[in-house]
This record gives C-alpha cells, structure tokens and sequence, in this order.
C-alpha cells in the first residue's frame, strides 16, 4: 500500500516562501537607503525563492529605474504582468522603462491601460503627459489640432521635466499612505504678491499665482529657481497644508534644498516663527520625505540645523519677552524640538 504524504505545517515549501518574504524586505531596506544594487540582489533571491510572486519581480523592476538600466526594467515588469496583468505599477514602470528606450507607442499604450485601472493616480498622468510630449517631438510637422489628449479628453500640457520622478518604493500595495492636507495655518490661503509688498517693502514684487497641481509648481519652480527674491516669493505663496498633496511622489531633494535656503535668507528677516514652522512641518509630511531626506547634502543639513535652531531661539525670546508678540506664535520650543527631530539634526 503506498505512503500517504502527511500535510507538514512547516514544510520546506512554507520555509521557502517565509525566506523569499524576507529576502524582500532586506531588499526594501537596501533600496529606501539607496542602494539599489544590493536592493536588485536582495530582490533577486526573493524571486528564485517564490517566482509566482509577482511583487518581488516589480519591486526589482523600480530598483532597476533607479539605475537607469531601461531593458532590465522592462523585463521585469513584463515578467510581474505575466504574473499579475492588472498591476498598474507593473504598467506604469514599464510605460517609464519603455519611455526611456524610445518605444514611445508602447509606453502608451502601457499607460493607459495604466489609466483605465487607475484613473485618478497622479503618477501615472504625469507620466502618460511625458510620453504624449515625447511623441509630439518626434512629429514636428503635427499641427495644434493634433494636441495629444488623455484618455479622460484633457489637453496634455506639454511641460519639461528635470529629471525622472520615481515614488520611493511601493513595499505592498496598500503600505504607502499620503497623508491628507490638515486644516490650513496661513490666515490668507490664496497669499499673493501684493502682501509680501506690504511686508517686504525693499522686495521687487512679482505677480505669482498659487499652484494648483505638481505641472503648475514645476513649471514656476523652474521660472523662479534662479532669482531667490522670486523664489521666495513664489514659496511664501504657496499654503503649507498643502504640500503632502501638492507634492506627493514628485519630490525632490533640491526643492526641501532651496526651500530651506530660501527660508533662511528671507523667512527669518520677514516672516513669522509659525510660518516658517508651518512650511517645514508640512514638507515633513511629503510621502517621499524620508527618501529625499536621506539624499540631502551635508550643506543642506547644516543650514537645516541653522534654521531651525534660530526658530527655537526665537520662539524662546518670544515667550519671555512680556510684549504680546507670543500671542501670534503657536508652535512651541517642544514642537521645534520634535521637528528637529524628524529632520534629523540638533538644535544649537
């Protein structure tokens, strides 16, 4: 009479799985640190342990972006879509791999698969417009009435990208939660250039409009970058609950490098401690805060902890100093403390 196999709840299958499961997040830690060859190693053994999960095979393919190693990524995504064919991620880091290798068609046709699962996701749009722009580049005989259109019938605005925005690393599907904007700490949402006139008098004042999505604060970023007084400006007129959103996965080490330059050289001469509290609390907040942090210059953390040790000392004088002035504060030593925390520095 045969054996019968006896079901073994820890088997070398089950053991197997756990392994690959842990690879995974060795290879997360590597690549949220960036480094992103050991994260790729990490991932790969994580897949010869389990190749039917398709998020090992996906979570390789953004390490590979991250190197711009555009076939490798391509293949990985084509692989985690055999796996898994709805993956949007898998779609749209193809649609990026493929963007970069010039196979514009295909990108776009990846994202609006992309598109069609996931109609509201930012990435993916911003996306879908880069390769809308690079197929308008290629076809300079294409008139205005050949304006690409994305799939919800929007004219795509034809804006240059710096550099490719990649989100930090989706570790599982539901892990990365965006906090929402809170309640808005500037008495005026819609800040404009004739009350930084008012404030700022020697300023030559500029007329700027607040940004309403991550295009409009790219393409301003990049008109004012150069000039700080109009940086500054452009900066004091966006409300700060409104980063987490604005800004989601798009960004960037050298915005939080400039911002906090610019809050040194202009905040602290004309603004208030809430103020400048209430802009660094709320890039805090950024969903790519820890990553961009993490790839912060020396220099930029240096002026992070001038900045922020100037905000402790000033508050302290402001609640010691018996002429009203606390009143308008209401961040806190303790909150700079916590805040300084968060940025990784000391207060002097």
């Amino acid at each position: 009479m045969p054996r019968q196999s006896q079901p073994d709840p820890k088997g070398k299958k089950t053991l197997r799985l756990e392994k690959a499961l842990q690879e995974k997040e060795t290879g997360n830690n590597f690549f949220k640190k960036g480094d992103y060859k050991k994260a790729i190693e990490h991932y790969g053994k994580a897949i010869e342990l389990d190749p039917k999960e398709a998020v090992y095979v996906i979570n390789r393919a953004m390490a590979y972006l991250k190197l711009k190693k555009w076939v490798e990524a391509e293949n990985d995504c084509t692989n985690g879509l055999l796996l898994h064919p709805d993956n949007t991620k898998a779609l749209w880091r193809r649609g990026i791999a493929r963007r970069e290798l010039g196979k514009l068609q295909d990108a776009k046709k990846d994202l609006e698969d992309a598109l069609q699962l996931e109609p509201n996701d930012t990435a993916i749009k911003n996306e879908y417009g880069k390769v809308l722009d690079a197929i308008m580049a290629s076809s300079p005989d294409r008139t205005s009435n050949e304006i690409p259109r994305s799939v919800d019938g929007s004219v795509v605005n034809n804006i240059n990208r710096r550099r490719l925005s990649i989100e930090e690393v989706d570790l599982d599907e539901n892990e990365r939660i965006i906090e929402s904007a809170k309640k808005v700490l500037f008495t005026d949402k819609n800040n404009t250039s004739q009350q930084i006139a008012n404030e700022n008098g020697n300023i030559k004042v500029i007329k700027i409009n607040t940004p309403r999505n991550i295009h409009e604060f790219e393409r301003d970023w990049n008109r004012y970058q150069d000039n700080d007084e109009n940086l500054y400006q452009f900066i004091k007129a966006i409300p700060p609950a409104s980063y987490p959103t604005l800004l989601s996965d798009f960004f960037e080490p050298d915005y939080l490098s400039k911002i906090v330059f610019i809050m040194k050289k202009y905040f602290l001469l004309y603004d208030s401690v809430n103020d400048i509290y209430n802009i660094l609390y709320y890039l805090s907040r950024v969903g790519r805060f820890n990553l961009v942090l993490m790839l912060l210059e020396k220099d930029d953390k240096k002026v992070l902890e001038d900045l922020l040790s100037t905000l402790y000392k000033s508050i302290d004088e402001l609640q010691i100093d018996n002429i009203g002035i606390n009143q308008q504060t209401k961040a806190t030593r303790q909150d700079v403390i916590e805040l300084a925390k968060a940025y990784g520095v000391q207060i002097q």
